[in-house]
């Protein structure tokens, strides 16, 4: 069996100063808010599992941590433009402050889809998005991540929680899979 070839794009110190980063500025964001109930941190799984790991444990706010598992991708190595939601299941978040914490944004369209359904389910207080990387070159939905890591070119990226059909969640740097 050929093992795989992968170039380090984002080394595991690099993606823990980025992260930090993000954390200020949400603590900066929501501590102007001064909300009576903690941040909803909503994490997409499973890619940005460790990501939002790294992140709650930098924000200096209450937080309560919810999960969800939608995906376009499968097992593929581009989004298939639909929009497969095995988890989807909720407390109550009505007119609570939401915060979406993704791996990375590509063609937009599953934040776009999840966005549109908790501001369905919810009419949130506020809703937005901490990416760890946007991909805009693959952009197809008009969409912005409030809080972003990494810009990143058009590359199929694993690590620190991406996979390629489910191999390489474990390493804890970012590498581009050629």
């Amino acid at each position: 069996m050929k093992q795989k070839k992968l170039k380090i794009l984002y080394s595991q110190s690099q993606i823990q100063e980025v992260v930090k980063k993000l954390a200020k500025k949400i603590d900066k964001h929501y501590a102007k808010i001064k909300s009576s109930s903690p941040l909803v941190v909503i994490s997409v799984l499973k890619g940005a599992f460790i990501f939002t790991a790294d992140l709650i444990r930098e924000i200096n706010l209450p937080i309560q941590l919810e999960f969800v598992r939608i995906s376009s991708y499968g097992t593929k190595k581009i989004s298939s433009g639909k929009i497969e939601a095995p988890l989807l299941l909720l407390p109550d978040l009505s007119g609570r402050d939401l915060l979406i914490a993704e791996d990375i944004v590509d063609s937009g369209k599953t934040i776009h889809f999840l966005k549109e359904y908790l501001n369905d389910q919810f009419r949130p207080k506020s809703l937005k998005v901490a990416c760890l990387l946007n991909k805009s070159a693959r952009r197809e939905v008009n969409i912005k991540a409030d809080y972003i890591g990494f810009e990143v070119g058009d590359h199929f990226l694993v690590g620190y929680g991406l996979d390629s059909a489910e191999k390489f969640r474990h390493l804890p740097y970012l590498a581009i899979d050629e």
